[in-house]
């Protein structure tokens, strides 16, 4: 079974969590509402609902991720594969690239 995806580019059911690492995310829920993070990792259930792990290098680094349940954050299409490729290699991304990438992606969806 194939990435689902919504007609806005949003990913959709059961695959969107197995396929998430090394997507940006935008936050819809909490104080933190609007911001854009990477999606580094998953973790266990609750009530029945996995949870992301959002990292943005500043005020949430690798070392200290967050976890937010996957119906509060928007996961967008835009995927970097070079960060999905570290973090899953165990070659380890620091928070200086998060930083970077995060950076470049605004100047891009501003400017687009």
């Amino acid at each position: 079974m194939g990435k689902k995806t919504c007609a806005n580019g949003l990913f959709s059911g059961a695959d969107s969590i197995k396929n998430a690492l090394g997507h940006y995310a935008v936050s819809l829920a909490g104080h933190d509402s609007g911001k854009i993070y990477f999606v580094v990792g998953t973790c266990g259930e609750a009530k029945k609902e996995g949870l992301l792990l959002l990292c943005d290098g500043k005020s949430r680094p690798l070392g200290k991720p967050k976890a937010k349940k996957r119906r509060h954050v928007q996961i967008l299409r835009e995927r970097d594969d070079e960060l999905a490729l570290l973090l899953t290699s165990g070659r380890g991304a620091d928070d200086s690239v998060l930083i970077r990438k995060l950076r470049e992606f605004g100047k891009s969806r501003c400017c687009d």
